[in-house]
């Protein structure tokens, strides 16, 4: 098991200053928001430049992270953005990307937008096959994909072996699923892991108040020693938003490292 963090609640940290970070803290990967990859772009130029600089420091790209969900933007526009997505990950030896299905709980959604968004994860894989990167379907609360259920109709129903899933128990407590028998159902479909913690305010979600991992409502010791009996071998990425990102990763990785050893 190796240890990464997302990018995504570092949205106004610089590409530079992350990189930094990660050397600092002795990440082994790092989970790229599209935009920092973008930035790098126009700041420095190609992609592969970064590659090697990352392959310098022992670092890894595990996912590049997209918000497209298929059902708010343009269907063109999703697969544009979903292909740029791709063609990073490629340059970054990066074997996953994140996405979303919907913007609705599963069970409110129409039978024509799940299809929709089934149609449209279709062409999403044929793309992925291009470029061998897989897609990575996070597991979250207000999406297609808000049970292990859905989560397994929806793959069953694209029926492509490039899309995965991206686990993420703390997503699931926000509607009282509990992580452990989630990931029983779902594991076989998992290629990536997001791994957080708060103290919930399960009446308005966005109260909840963030802590770093073994602190909050959900037991993550338990659920790292059990990927730790499955072997899993890929990569957690701790993932925390907000202007304390960076304290709450780093307080979870010394949390991590006062029981797992690295």
């Amino acid at each position: 098991m190796k240890l990464s963090f997302c990018t995504t609640g570092c949205k106004k940290k610089h590409i530079f200053d992350i990189i930094s970070f990660a050397k600092e803290h002795s990440f082994e990967g790092i989970e790229l928001w599209y935009g920092h990859a973008k930035q790098y772009i126009e700041e420095i130029g190609p992609l592969d430049r970064l590659y090697q600089q990352l392959q310098e420091e022992g670092i890894g790209v595990p996912a590049v992270s997209l918000y497209t969900d298929f059902a708010t933007q343009d269907e063109r526009q999703a697969l544009k953005d979903v292909q740029r997505a791709l063609s990073a990950a490629r340059q970054l030896h990066s074997p996953l990307i994140r996405v979303f299905a919907g913007n609705l709980p599963s069970h409110r959604t129409s039978p024509e937008k799940w299809q929709r968004a089934v149609d449209q994860f279709q062409q999403a894989a044929r793309l992925a096959d291009d470029y061998e990167v897989d897609i990575g379907l996070e597991i979250h609360y207000d999406t297609y994909a808000d049970t292990p259920e859905a989560a397994l109709a929806f793959l069953e129903d694209v029926g492509h072996p490039r899309v995965r899933t991206i686990f993420d128990g703390s997503n699931l407590h926000v509607n009282h699923v509990d992580q452990m028998s989630a990931l029983e159902k779902l594991y076989h479909t998992v290629s990536h892991i997001h791994l957080k913690n708060y103290h919930w305010d399960f009446a308005n979600w966005y109260l909840s108040k963030p802590t770093p991992i073994f602190q909050g409502d959900i037991d993550q010791k338990a659920f790292l020693k059990e990927l730790m009996n499955r072997q899993y071998d890929g990569f957690v990425s701790l993932e925390y938003f907000g202007e304390h990102a960076f304290t709450h990763i780093k307080e979870s990785l010394r949390e991590y490292t006062s029981v797992f050893s690295r």
